[in-house]
């Protein structure tokens, strides 16, 4: 259907992305150890031999604490960068054509019916129109982003298979291995 290749494009654009926060993230770090080298020099010099050691523990606070703050903007820049590769997936998804989507919709409503007997399907406003004369009672949904909903006749039985809720699935597969492809770890 053609997510594996959505996929594939935005974790390309991600990657590089990733690669100029991490740079920009690096380039930061450094200045801030170069600046909390060159406090502790100056202040080194003023004081004493046996203030020596407190000046080193005092460059190790420094030091620690710029890490430290380094590392809470770096997770906060990828927390953002995945939300927004899924966002991208999510726009891509409401803007796919409506040959594609009518191509979504029927083959979603085949693996539905293969689960079960179908008698109603929901979907969303912009896609009702792909099941007229399937025989089956459609509602519309517009809180869907597309894909369809589909239940038994009794209504005991119902299966999800809109963008939503398969983009939901994919995210929860593949958010680790998209953070491992986006920063390496």
């Amino acid at each position: 259907m053609g997510l594996e290749k959505v996929k594939q494009e935005i974790l390309e654009k991600a990657q590089k992305e990733a690669d100029e926060i991490v740079a920009a993230a690096t380039a930061e770090a450094k200045a801030i150890m170069k600046s909390a080298e060159k406090q502790m020099q100056d202040y080194g010099k003023m004081v004493a031999e046996d203030e020596d050691k407190k000046s080193e523990l005092m460059k190790r606070r420094e030091v620690a604490s710029a890490e430290l703050e380094l590392q809470k903007q770096m997770l906060t820049a990828k927390n953002r960068l995945i939300e927004s590769v899924f966002a991208e997936v999510k726009q891509k998804l409401k803007t796919r054509s409506d040959k594609n989507r009518e191509a979504d919709v029927k083959a979603l409503l085949k693996v539905a019916s293969q689960e079960m007997d179908v008698a109603v399907v929901q979907c969303s406003g912009r896609d009702m129109g792909f099941l007229e004369g399937s025989g089956l009672k459609i509602a519309r949904n517009d809180a869907m982003l597309g894909g369809v909903v589909a239940e038994s006749p009794d209504g005991r039985l119902r299966v999800d298979y809109s963008y939503d809720s398969l983009l939901g699935q994919v995210r929860s597969k593949v958010l680790s291995d998209v953070a491992r492809k986006l920063f390496g770890k």
